[in-house]
């Protein structure tokens, strides 16, 4: 216990209450663990993870002169919170606002996650958004901005944007304006607002492809009827970003199709199965579209690795 304690102190002095700028309170005597990942700097946007207790910033902490605002998104199965005199529970993929500048607590007696991005008021301001109206209010995971700044986080954890000085404050702008979105009454935003929904759409579209790719029954129909948007929008997205739906899907399964065939392993694997395995029904389809993409058939290919072994 006395080991546990001293973690604990080191961890809230060391990176809690200097870093972070919150304190953390356990509850239970349940073992202390916590993760930390940054997912996009620029925003201090980050996901952590914490043993049962409740993480908060008090009377000291709110002396930093911090006026930003926090968007929570509950990562566990909910999250308390108590700010400006009221309490509030969201679910998992729920979010809520909240003002650093402002004492208040948010955590859990079991084990909670939570990703939070960190917007300063004056970028909520230049977007003609006022908002105090959603501190503390529930943002449902059914609402459409919530949604698509969800599969945005994805898509920056897993690497697939750029990382030019340009591109980041691209991402940047377009996070600000999804919660922008969010804050609005009726989800009213200007053309940087839209602009900034096709581009979330784009890539939690793109998203879903990757995913998926290897499904034979996928189709740019099916694929925009996961993001609630018509085929054509869908295509016309994937179009102005550089390459149509076929061909995104065709290079995914091609790629993958190449990596099945020249893996090691305990025996060669049919040249059907591999097919299969990508996503491709076409035997013969496959096969010309192989040759067209890497210059030589499965088949030679293959023959050609195994006299290099």
């Amino acid at each position: 216990m006395a080991a546990q304690r001293n973690l604990i102190r080191e961890w809230r002095e060391q990176y809690a209450r200097r870093v972070a700028r919150i304190d953390f309170e356990p509850l239970g005597d349940a073992p202390f663990r916590t993760s930390f990942r940054m997912i996009f700097e620029d925003l201090r946007m980050v996901r952590e993870a914490l043993s049962p207790g409740l993480t908060f910033r008090d009377n000291e902490l709110v002396k930093d002169g911090d006026d930003t605002f926090s968007l929570v998104i509950a990562q566990s199965r909910g999250l308390d919170f108590a700010h400006q005199g009221r309490e509030l529970w969201i679910g998992r993929d729920e979010a809520t606002l909240l003002r650093l500048s402002e004492i208040g607590s948010a955590g859990s007696r079991y084990a909670f996650g939570y990703v939070t991005v960190l917007i300063p008021p004056a970028e909520l301001a230049a977007r003609g958004t006022c908002p105090d109206g959603t501190i503390m209010r529930r943002v449902p995971r059914q609402s459409e901005s919530l949604q698509l700044l969800r599969a945005y986080i994805r898509t920056l954890e897993r690497g697939r944007l750029g990382a030019s000085a340009q591109t980041r404050e691209t991402i940047r702008r377009h996070i600000i304006d999804l919660v922008a979105l969010m804050c609005t009454p009726h989800g009213v935003l200007g053309e940087t607002g839209l602009s900034a929904v096709a581009d979330a759409r784009l890539h939690a579209a793109l998203e879903h492809i990757t995913t998926r790719f290897h499904d034979p029954a996928l189709s740019l129909a099916a694929a925009a009827k996961t993001q609630g948007i018509s085929a054509r929008y869908l295509q016309s997205l994937l179009e102005a970003s550089g390459s149509s739906f076929t061909e995104r899907v065709t290079e995914l399964r091609l790629q993958r199709a190449f990596a099945l065939l020249t893996e090691a392993g305990e025996g060669p694997r049919r040249i059907s199965d591999i097919a299969l395995a990508a996503g491709f029904s076409d035997i013969s389809h496959f096969n010309r579209l192989f040759r067209a993409r890497f210059g030589d058939t499965p088949s030679a290919m293959r023959a050609e690795r195994r006299k290099k072994e």
